[in-house]
C-alpha cells in the first residue's frame, strides 16, 4: 500500500467517524455529558481531517510530478 493509499483509507476512516458521531447527537436520549464527548471528538476528527486531507492533496502532486 502506497502513502496515498494510507492517507486516503485515513480519511474515509475519519469521514465515517464524523458521520457517526454527527448522528449520535440527534440521539434524543443522548446525556448532555455524551453529547459534549460526542462534539469534542468531532472537532479532533474534523482537526486531523483537514490535516489528511492537505497531505493527500501534497502527495497527488508529487505522484503528477
Amino acid at each position: 500500500m502506497t502513502e496515498l493509499e494510507r492517507v486516503e483509507r485515513e480519511i474515509a476512516t475519519l469521514q465515517e467517524s464524523v458521520r457517526t458521531s454527527t448522528r449520535a447527537l440527534s440521539d434524543p436520549n443522548l446525556s448532555v455529558e455524551g453529547a459534549n464527548r460526542e462534539r469534542a471528538s468531532i472537532e479532533l476528527y474534523q482537526r486531523h481531517l483537514g490535516y489528511l486531507l492537505t497531505k493527500r492533496d501534497d502527495l497527488q502532486a508529487l505522484s503528477e510530478d
